[in-house]
């Protein structure tokens, strides 16, 4: 074919074929290279959104098809934007622990609201023998909560809380998200905190260590000294990987058990069992 020979309209058909080919061959590969990249690669790139937008054009002279314009517009989306969605998302979960044995009250940790029943996970060692304690949320409320399990192996304490606050209101429960996948080097992560008011640290996941009853101790580069027992750790989606507990800890200060045990544990048919008032 001589290009010399081609029709102006010929050769903007043309330029439009070999750009949509380009642009198919190009996706191809970018998808090819994306499945055979390491996770933390792919995290990074799919922050990145490319968004194609189509127009049609009216023609200025009648009797003449309308031109369809394409455009690409690309949004880059911040990991600081992501960690505050996270960070929005996970804190109404969040709950502070005191004791509630009749004197003035303790802290005693963090816990995490799992479900709308009011199952609470906390830190055993932070509750040490106690039956019972105070959980106050993000809004001032608080009510009362008892111990119905705990496990030795992970460290974890489950308690069920009461339905009503102290003023007689329904208790705020909103309960967290839990990851069900494992954890990944270099995947970045944020640890709540704060014994008054939320507190955050954003990091990388380390190391997995791993446990002989099964799974992986989720290590960070986060400071142990920002850490509570019973602080959440969690992803840029807002749901919940792991949580520190003493087990945890003895592996590495700033260590947290994975979410994934609750999954594979089934914490809440667990507590049943052992609830008396579930008999």
């Amino acid at each position: 074919m001589n290009m010399e020979e081609l029709s102006k309209s010929q050769i903007v058909l043309l330029t439009l074929l070999v750009s949509f080919v380009t642009s198919i061959a190009t996706g191809i590969v970018t998808v090819s290279l994306m499945e055979q990249a390491p996770p933390t690669i792919a995290q990074t790139v799919n922050r990145v959104i490319e968004r194609t937008v189509e127009k049609v054009v009216p023609s200025p002279s009648s009797g003449q098809a309308a031109a369809v314009v394409t455009t690409e517009k690309t949004v880059v989306v911040k990991e600081s934007d992501l960690i505050v969605q996270a960070v929005e998302k996970a804190t109404p979960s969040l709950v502070r622990v005191y004791t509630n044995d009749g004197e003035a009250s303790v802290f005693l940790g963090l816990g995490i609201v799992l479900d709308a029943d009011g199952r609470v996970l906390a830190d055993g060692v932070a509750l040490g023998g106690a039956e019972g304690a105070a959980l106050a949320f993000s809004d001032g409320s608080s009510v009362q909560a008892r111990v119905i399990s705990r496990d030795e192996d992970t460290g974890i304490a489950l308690l069920k809380a009461a339905t009503t606050t102290a003023d007689g209101k329904a208790a705020p429960f909103r309960p967290i998200s839990l990851s069900t996948t494992r954890p990944m080097l270099g995947q970045a992560v944020v640890a709540l905190s704060g014994k008054s008011i939320p507190r955050i640290t954003d990091g990388l996941v380390t190391a997995l260590i791993p446990r002989e009853a099964g799974g992986a101790i989720i290590d960070t580069n986060i400071s142990a000294e920002i850490l509570m027992q019973g602080s959440p750790l969690i992803n840029t989606d807002g749901a919940l990987l792991g949580v520190s507990t003493s087990v945890a800890r003895a592996s590495s200060k700033s260590g947290f058990m994975p979410a994934t045990v609750l999954v594979e544990q089934n914490p809440a048919d667990k507590a049943d069992a052992n609830d008396p008032a579930s008999e």
